[in-house]
């Protein structure tokens, strides 16, 4: 009787330790490590974007280098263009019209100088629709191109051979410190029009970076490719108020820097308070604005945008910036087949490598 209790307790134990270890893993795990959002590549590329539960900003994490055979530059077509660039003062620069967040700031908050004007921007003589694209050289980019939509960037320098062959017009980014060297190899003359400045340097995950030690950067790596024909656009904070700040004390330590347009990302669910940013930030700083990210997302830890809710987004967003003069540029979030943790009704490419309805509208 002593051997069959034994036995039983044991096949009991046994099956425990299955059920166990089969088991879901803890939802607290889904806490620990944010969401992110995996770059289709040939070479392996890895992680490009990530987003993060219960913030103020999302995760753009830099794309890493393609194959040396595919990052090569070639020679793109100059633009005609129109619009003012400024160059800033480090002494003289001017105070911001519109009053400093009530976040701490330790320089004085500051805007770019207009006494230096150029005639060169960003502009590509067609529609202002933009896409954010982290599929390398996807055939889906096809779907993409229409009449409306003509820039594209990818996080990093690098631009897909496939959104030349298109006709876009591909915009490469120095993302952070740690994109530099490829910058410096990538981005020569003749390979695109325009350069985008950092992505959410107030943000820590991000490139993370100092307003003076990303003015120094910038002087050094960004700014003589103003003597090459680019149009020189700034980085892109997140908009949290520390956002507005971090760029006031950057334009502050950026004496002789030149920008072309300011880039501002946007993450909400009120389609006004986007309307009022985006005229806030272009008030403040008198720049032409690029909106390089921007969704119906509440990343506060509150409701998420339903389907009637993304649309009237999207409507709403899409026909202010259309006819706003000083609005040059705008690419929604998100063109990519994982969403991570922003809301999936926002996404633009479907699992059949076309695009969504909204995707559809987006680019038409």
């Amino acid at each position: 009787m002593a051997v069959s209790k034994f036995l039983n307790l044991f096949a009991l134990s046994s099956i425990a330790i299955l059920a166990f270890s089969y088991g879901a893993a803890p939802v607290a795990a889904l806490s620990l490590d944010p969401h992110h959002l995996a770059a289709r590549s040939p070479a392996s590329h890895a992680v490009l974007a990530r987003k993060k539960r219960f913030t103020n900003s999302k995760r753009c994490k830099p794309r890493p280098p393609p194959s040396a055979a595919s990052s090569v530059a070639k020679p793109t077509t100059t633009t005609a263009v129109t619009t003012k660039a400024v160059t800033t003062n480090a002494v003289t620069t001017k105070a911001s019209s519109s009053p400093a967040p009530a976040a701490t700031s330790k320089a004085a908050s500051s805007s770019p100088s207009a006494s230096n004007t150029s005639t060169n921007s960003g502009s590509s003589g067609g529609g202002k629709v933009g896409i954010a694209w982290p599929q390398d050289d996807d055939t889906a980019l096809t779907y993409f191109k229409t009449a409306q939509s003509t820039r594209l960037y990818t996080w990093s320098p690098w631009i897909p051979p496939k959104a030349k062959e298109l006709g876009f017009q591909g915009v490469p980014m120095l993302w952070g410190e740690k994109q530099i060297s490829d910058f410096a190899r990538i981005v020569v003359d003749g390979y695109a029009h325009a350069a985008l400045g950092f992505n959410e340097p107030n943000q820590q995950g991000q490139s993370d970076m100092t307003p003076q030690r990303a003015a120094q950067v910038w002087q050094q790596y960004i700014q003589p490719l103003k003597a090459k024909g680019y149009s020189l656009i700034s980085p892109a904070p997140t908009n949290a108020p520390s956002g507005k700040t971090w760029l006031q004390e950057f334009f502050s330590a950026c004496g002789g820097c030149t920008f072309d347009g300011l880039a501002v990302h946007f993450y909400g669910t009120d389609p006004q308070a986007f309307i009022d940013y985006l005229t806030e930030m272009h008030n403040a700083f008198g720049l032409p604005i690029w909106v390089t990210e921007y969704a119906c997302q509440n990343f506060g830890g509150g409701a998420q945008c339903d389907e009637g809710q993304v649309w009237n987004w999207m409507k709403t967003t899409k026909t202010f910036m259309d006819n706003t003069s000083w609005v040059t540029a705008y690419f929604a979030f998100g063109a990519m087949y994982d969403m991570g943790n922003v809301n999936p009704l926002n996404q633009l490419l479907g699992s059949n490598g076309q695009p969504t309805s909204l995707g559809w509208y987006y680019i038409n």
